[in-house]
């Protein structure tokens, strides 16, 4: 009887070690993985996220920038196109003005001659600048 005792304590004694190491393993790697790994993991993915969010938001800015150059660069065309009707009308206004003074043959007292235009023509202001 004693040998049949003595074969299912050592069993036991085998079985309860096995347990007992399982867990002692199981608590090592458990703390391994809490005080080691994962804070490591979660460095290196708060890493990428730094990065991606910086680099989305620098992608904004530029979209933006360029949004608002193409919006800077057809108001300048509109400003342009303002511009050189604004010159054209000024100068079709000049050249009328001149033929009415050159054909001014009326007898009111006021004559001019052609120094009087050349002077005219002399004194008009150049677009975007001053009088002589």
């Amino acid at each position: 009887m004693f040998g049949l005792l003595d074969k299912i304590g050592t069993t036991a004694a085998a079985i309860a070690g096995l347990v007992i190491g399982a867990a002692v393993t199981f608590a090592v790697l458990s703390l391994y993985d809490s005080w080691i790994d994962d804070p490591a993991v979660a460095k290196a993915a708060r890493e990428g996220f730094v990065v991606a969010s910086e680099k989305t938001a620098l992608q904004g800015q530029v979209d933006e920038m360029k949004r608002q150059f193409k919006i800077a660069e057809a108001a300048a065309a509109s400003d342009r196109a303002r511009a050189e009707a604004a010159n054209k009308e000024a100068d079709d206004a000049w050249a009328k003005y001149e033929a009415a003074v050159a054909a001014d043959t009326g007898d009111d007292g006021c004559r001019v001659s052609a120094d009087d235009l050349e002077w005219l023509r002399k004194s008009r202001p150049t677009p975007g600048g001053s009088v002589n």
